[in-house]
């Protein structure tokens, strides 16, 4: 395994140190101003693969028309105090809210007087189906028009200026018959209301926005969040200035929602990635310089890790990037995963080799050093080949971070070193009886992995695999309160969505009638909300104005039997007068309801939520609450069959998917990664027997690890599944390092000697970088901690016991025992 150029260069290094030095520190600077432009991407859906049906789908929802995400605003009294007695400042917020540029339409649960839909119920017996709209024509015949305003009369008896505009606007109560909608849009049952959305007792009350843009945009969800701000402060001022001579005690206001916890997890994104290289550093170093008693190396030892990041970043940087939660990790492995180059370097400078000059002591590790450095960034690689974005993205950082790491222990080191290497010894790590001691128990140590190996092995067959996003989200408080936000005001969890398009918007329309028909009739207890029920297709409107006027129904004759009927019901004359002039609208032929009239009405919000306009292409939206697996089986064989070309998707369906892309993902990553180490180590030694030996403490320390984490029961994430994938490069590194130094040297024992000491300093030195993400507050890099621990220490125990109790029966005699 040797590599004239690797020499070459140490040489070169050693020789040119300022000029190598002044070069790097050019880079650095240059990658730093990149690095500063970083952006972080604090959506759980960069996680999700690009290919399959209903991840597609539903990452084209979330473009398309927003979130199924709204902004949650819960507001909850001190004890003793009734939510009513709040209801003023409670109105300033609704009002800051609707005039937040960042918000599409709120939802408060009361009737909402700043929208004129008059030319919507203009066109209301166009939005009923046939059924409630021949009971609406039925409701304006005389005899059950006097009946409707007795009805409507007896709600007068509850104080309500709302609920008198309400009858004054329609006293036939032809209102009632619509397709209850609303509590599909706000997540909650019920019309709107005096109070609002209030729970039980009487003390909190939410109030729902829709923000514009989906949370997974970052950018968009902090502005949203400094609106937020900026209102509850002009809230509070308005309050304090109104407040009488006994103020009432402070209201509590509280975020819930995509937005927020995008926002949170951002920030504690940057926390992580911050707190966890720092601790990394903060174990590492001490414990270098406790081992090695080493200014020097406690200087040093970081430095390529360090920079090769920054260069990485700051290349990321200025190709305008956005680091996915995925990546912020990669700090606190690249410490853990490059200081070991610089200590197995450091220690053959300590090792008296015969010469006494610094770049012919080192130039040997060198190579090994380099070949470690690609094996580990080989199977991070194969993470660039999975279909998750996300990951691809930590293969694609970690792996260029650990090229270059590489290249930059093979130019700093030297450049660093004295030129010339210390004559006498100095205190180095060593064991020097281990070798003997592996040797005279080798067939028990043999046998034990073998053993050991073929029962972990049925073991890792119960290893669990949580392959769903809920998983991946973060535990923050926002979080944590919209758990409790949707068990106290009984927000569903679990929605549905069916998506279609084409460039033909008749005929999607006419499609997703077939749809919501069959579903009415063979689930009708499932709550849905068409596109067409808000803008029925041509068709569906011809056929409701024949029956219209069908009906014989005038507006004059109508207006008369109203105004009698409230005469003998105690009404004033004019009482009715809204809904008297809108007769003519209302039963006329001439009506339609078109895409572009909701938009030039000022609806645009409401029918944005069913139906797109993109370029000359449309898409429509279907909301299905499905509540449990067998109605979404129904629901998936009836889309199936009214047309196949249209999409269920949804959380569930989403994680379904997941689930399924996992295994054939994770093996494909997996052998990718494998192969790409496979093919370094034969290059580089030359040897299939010394690469096979080189690559079984890794196949051994894997099997070892997913045997141990099935037996405690340890449950796995999707990051910390493909986390092993990356755990490869580590293993084939003590390998290479021990096989190599066996190879150049010929003396296994003196091998093994010299680098289990190093092996042991390097799997603490990954631990203690790794292991810094036990202690983060987001699951995944969490559940990537705990895997790489066990792992390494698994690697390391089958590298310094089982790799020289293959080698070293053909160099250990019994007076080395």
């Amino acid at each position: 395994m040797s590599n004239p150029a690797v020499p070459a260069i140490v040489a070169w290094s050693s020789r040119w140190r300022i000029a190598v030095l002044i070069g790097v520190g050019c880079l650095v600077l240059a990658s730093a101003e990149g690095a500063r432009r970083l952006s972080f991407d604090a959506d759980i859906l960069a996680l999700l693969p690009q290919h399959g049906r209903a991840i597609p789908a539903f990452r084209e929802f979330l473009a398309r028309f927003g979130t199924l995400d709204q902004l949650y605003v819960i507001f909850t009294t001190p004890d003793g105090r009734a939510i009513d007695d709040y209801r003023d400042e409670i109105d300033a917020w609704i009002e800051g809210l609707k005039a937040a540029p960042e918000i599409a339409a709120v939802e408060a649960g009361v009737v909402d007087r700043s929208r004129d839909l008059g030319w919507l119920a203009d066109r209301l017996l166009l939005l009923l189906d046939a059924g409630a709209r021949d009971e609406a024509l039925r409701r304006l015949e005389p005899a059950a028009l006097t009946q409707a305003v007795g009805h409507s009369r007896e709600l007068l008896t509850v104080p309500s200026a709302e609920v008198a505009e309400l009858v004054r606007q329609d006293p036939a109560g032809l209102l009632s018959l619509l397709k209850p909608a609303g509590g599909m849009e706000t997540g909650l049952s019920g019309a709107a209301a005096s109070g609002g959305y209030v729970t039980a007792d009487g003390r909190s009350r939410i109030v729902i926005a829709r923000p514009r843009r989906p949370p997974f945009d970052s950018e968009f969800s902090r502005a949203l969040d400094q609106r937020l701000q900026a209102i509850a402060a002009g809230v509070k001022a308005v309050t304090a200035a109104d407040a009488e001579a006994d103020p009432l005690p402070p209201l509590r206001v509280e975020f819930a929602g995509g937005h927020r916890v995008a926002v949170e997890t951002e920030a504690l994104v940057r926390r992580e990635s911050i707190v966890n290289s720092a601790g990394s550093l903060v174990v590492i170093l001490p414990l270098l310089f406790i081992v090695f008693r080493s200014g020097w190396l406690v200087a040093v030892g970081a430095l390529p890790s360090t920079l090769s990041l920054v260069l990485v970043l700051g290349g990321l940087g200025f190709a305008g990037a956005q680091l996915s939660t995925a990546g912020t990790g990669a700090g606190a492995m690249l410490f853990g995963l490059g200081i070991d180059g610089v200590v197995l370097l450091y220690v053959a400078y300590l090792t008296p080799a015969g010469s006494a000059d610094t770049a012919s002591r080192i130039s040997g590790p060198a190579t090994s050093m380099l070949l470690g450095m690609w094996t580990t960034a080989a199977t991070f690689y194969g993470l660039m080949f999975v279909d998750f974005p996300s990951l691809q993205q930590l293969g694609m950082l970690v792996g260029h971070s650990m090229v270059i790491c590489g290249i930059l222990t093979l130019l700093l080191v030297p450049a660093l070193l004295p030129r010339q290497a210390p004559r006498e010894r100095r205190r180095t790590l060593g064991l020097p009886r281990l070798a003997g001691w592996i040797s005279a128990r080798r067939r028990l140590i043999l046998v034990t992995a073998a053993v050991l190996t073929a029962v972990l092995g049925l073991a890792a067959r119960g290893l669990r695999i949580d392959a769903s996003l809920e998983r991946l989200r973060s535990d923050t408080e926002a979080a944590r309160l919209e758990e409790r936000v949707g068990s106290a005001f009984g927000l569903p969890t679990t929605v549905y969505v069916v998506l279609d398009d084409g460039v033909d918007l008749d005929a999607l329309l006419e499609t997703n009638e077939r749809l919501t028909t069959r579903l009415a009739a063979d689930l009708p207890d499932l709550r849905v909300q068409a596109a067409s029920w808000f803008l029925p297709s041509d068709a569906s409107q011809t056929r409701a104005i024949a029956r219209i006027t069908s009906s014989g129904l005038s507006p004059a004759a109508v207006r008369q039997a109203l105004e009698r009927a409230g005469v003998e019901h105690g009404f004033r004359p004019g009482s009715f007068a809204p809904f008297s002039e809108r007769l003519p609208r209302l039963l006329g032929a001439s009506q339609r309801l078109t895409y572009d009239d909701y938009v030039s009405h000022g609806l645009a919000d409401l029918i944005a939520r069913f139906v797109v306009r993109d370029g000359g292409h449309w898409k429509l939206a279907t909301y299905v609450l499905a509540s449990n697996d067998d109605q979404v089986a129904r629901v998936q064989w009836i889309v199936d069959q009214v047309d196949p070309h249209q999409t269920l998707t949804g959380l569930p369906l989403v994680n379904r998917d997941l689930a399924a892309a996992f295994v054939p993902e994770f093996l494909k990553g997996l052998g990718v990664g494998a192969a790409l180490v496979l093919l370094l180590v034969v290059a580089a030694f030359r040897d299939w027997r010394l690469s096979l030996f080189a690559l079984a403490p890794t196949a051994i320390g894997l099997i070892w690890t997913a045997g141990i984490l099935a037996l405690v029961g340890v449950q796995l994430d999707l990051f910390a599944a493909f986390a092993v994938v990356t755990l490869l490069g580590i293993g084939v590194d003590y390998g290479v390092h021990l096989v190599h130094r066996h190879q150049e040297r010929g003396d296994a024992a003196a091998a093994t000697a010299e680098l289990a000491p190093v092996i042991l300093v390097a799997a603490i030195i990954t631990i203690v970088g790794y292991g810094t993400l036990v202690t983060s507050s987001y699951p995944p890099l969490r559940s990537i901690g705990l895997v790489s621990v066990v792992s390494v220490l698994a690697l390391a125990a089958a590298s310094v016991l089982v790799l020289p109790a293959l080698l070293l029966p053909s160099t250990v005699t019994k007076r080395d025992a």
